[in-house]
């Protein structure tokens, strides 16, 4: 019989297809990505053939097939199902996660130091590594790493982690609505983000190491960290099908609002909700999810 502290078989098993699903998922981009760079960076098109793209697209469905697997896994009883092993999943499906999301910024960093280049011959490769190396300080992390010292630096790591997601938003944002200025302004400039939102992200991590130094702050940053990606996802599947329904009947809002607000959207929204939720409100999403 399980103890009471061990999460239930159904919290495991979600976590489980998850993971799964994510693992899938990550494989198709990545690779689906490195072929389009490949092709980008060894021949005159721009654009890759049909079948790189239909890998790229193929993404997503690895997510529902990976997560059934994981699933049954963990329902038919072939998984184990202790304590440490959901940890553990946990700790890699949050790691690859957030990792994920932030390979863009040192994508941006490579970009803004080899401009054309990075889209060339040996370059190309540069964000492939990037997400490989992602993957590989999950599966260290959450596998490899001493128990007893990722639970010494658990609440730091989430208060980095928390801090890179706020200040890449915020990097964004302010990139989105100088370009807009610029361009409502008829200013005649060369506008690059990547800079302002590397500098951005690296701050954010910083003052989120250094100023989360409990363990509500750890378990609070974990919270807008789940919270802030749900809601990115939410909120720009909401802008888009609402914009395709206005176009549908024969509606346009950019002919009353300029196009770069509606991508300031999800970006503003997300962030205001998961900030509202997770230190307003103080839900507890993240441990319902994780069994915590």
């Amino acid at each position: 019989m399980p103890s009471p502290d061990e999460p239930s078989t159904q919290k495991q098993a979600l976590v489980s297809a998850l993971q799964w699903g994510l693992i899938q998922t990550f494989v198709l981009d990545t690779f689906g990505g490195l072929l389009r760079n490949y092709y980008r960076a060894t021949t005159d098109a721009f654009l890759p053939p049909s079948w790189v793209t239909s890998i790229e697209f193929a993404a997503p469905l690895g997510l529902l097939v990976g997560g059934i697997g994981g699933y049954r896994w963990v329902t038919s009883g072939r998984a184990a199902t202790s304590t440490s092993a959901h940890r553990n999943r946990v700790v890699f499906v949050g790691a690859l996660l957030a990792g994920w999301a932030l390979a863009i910024v040192p994508t941006m960093a490579f970009q803004w130091l080899l401009g054309d280049q990075l889209f060339s011959v040996p370059y190309f490769v540069l964000p492939t590594l990037t997400a490989v190396a992602v993957f590989v300080a999950s599966y260290l992390l959450a596998y490899r790493v001493d128990t007893e010292w990722y639970h010494q630096h658990r609440i730091r790591l989430l208060g980095a982690v928390k801090g890179a997601f706020a200040g890449m938003l915020l990097g964004v944002i302010s990139f989105v609505v100088y370009g807009g200025y610029l361009a409502a302004t008829q200013t005649n400039y060369s506008l690059s983000g990547g800079p302002g939102i590397v500098v951005a992200t690296c701050l954010g991590a910083i003052a989120g190491y250094v100023l989360t130094d409990s363990e509500r702050g750890g378990d609070r940053s974990a919270e807008f960290v789940v919270l802030l990606i749900v809601s990115l996802l939410g909120f720009s599947l909401l802008t888009t099908l609402s914009m395709a329904a206005l176009s549908a009947v024969g509606l346009s809002l950019f002919d009353f609002i300029p196009s770069f607000v509606f991508s300031l959207i999800p970006l503003v929204f997300a962030l205001g909700a998961a900030s509202y939720l997770a230190y307003g409100v103080q839900t507890t999403f993240y441990q319902r999810i994780v069994g915590r």
